[in-house]
């Protein structure tokens, strides 16, 4: 027996389980020792034993971070219908004591790893007692139920945030209803009201005609400002000729009245 096997220091879940049974460890100048009085006082290990090595492989399954039984969430009645389970599995005893053979890995949560590392508390994944286990804790439906949890505290994680955080979509408004909603400032001007839409193929008419008269070249544009100016005087004279007509019928009116009433007034006295 090498004198790290031999060492006197014990993990603190070996130190646990004997100071449960009233294993003195001070008395103990080596592991061994412990382990012995252990089982001594445990009379069947088996059933212990493999509860240690059963809830080390639902750890190891869940990625899990434990340090004791207890933090694996399960009473002490579940952790040993584990290992009863996995005792009842023909093999798994025979290679449990194997596979802990060595005192450092005996009442304790150890890792796992492809290959066993005692030194640094890893067993193998390879094993027949892994196996088994593995199997048991999987058909316990343990695993199942521990992703469930953290499934549903995920969704409630998240469905609390957007709660709290509207989406980007929610806080953006709708820029198609803005441009309805609000009208051109120039409508009023052009003979709209507030409430009427305006015909966007209409406007873009307009814009189209002001960009044309801007491209005119300066002759193009000499020859419609003559054009322009020509058609203002005709519309001038044709508004003064209207006008002296206007006056002409007014004074022709004026005359007839003034006859008509000197008729009436002299009818009155004949």
């Amino acid at each position: 027996m090498s004198d790290e096997i031999n060492s006197p220091v014990l993990h603190p879940n070996q130190r646990f389980v004997a100071n449960k049974l009233g294993v003195e460890t001070a008395e103990h100048k080596f592991i061994a020792q412990t382990i012995s009085a252990i089982e001594d006082r445990l009379g069947d290990a088996a059933v212990e034993s493999s509860r240690w090595f059963a809830i080390s492989v639902l750890r190891h399954l869940k990625k899990a971070k434990w340090n004791t039984l207890n933090e694996s969430g399960l009473d002490e009645a579940k952790q040993k219908s584990l290992a009863e389970d996995c005792l009842a599995i023909a093999g798994f005893a025979t290679s449990l004591r194997t596979v802990t053979k060595d005192d450092r890995s005996k009442y304790r949560l150890v890792g796992f790893a492809s290959s066993k590392n005692v030194d640094r508390g890893l067993l193998a994944t390879g094993t027949k007692a892994y196996k088994i286990a593995s199997d048991v804790v999987l058909d316990s439906g343990l695993l199942a139920q521990a992703e469930e949890r953290a499934k549903s505290a995920k969704d409630s994680t998240v469905n609390a945030s957007e709660k709290k955080t509207p989406s980007a979509k929610s806080k953006r408004p709708d820029l198609k209803a803005v441009e309805k909603a609000v009208p051109d400032r120039g409508a009023k001007r052009r003979g709209y009201s507030e409430d009427e839409s305006i015909d966007v193929a209409e406007t873009t008419a307009a814009v189209e005609d002001v960009n044309q008269a801007l491209s005119m070249t300066e002759a193009e544009f000499a020859v419609l400002d003559a054009a322009l100016s020509n058609n203002d005087a005709q519309i001038v004279q044709q508004s003064w000729a209207d006008q002296r007509n206007e006056d002409r019928w007014s004074r022709i009116l004026g005359v007839l009245a003034g006859v008509g009433f000197f008729v009436f007034v002299a009818l009155l006295f004949l």
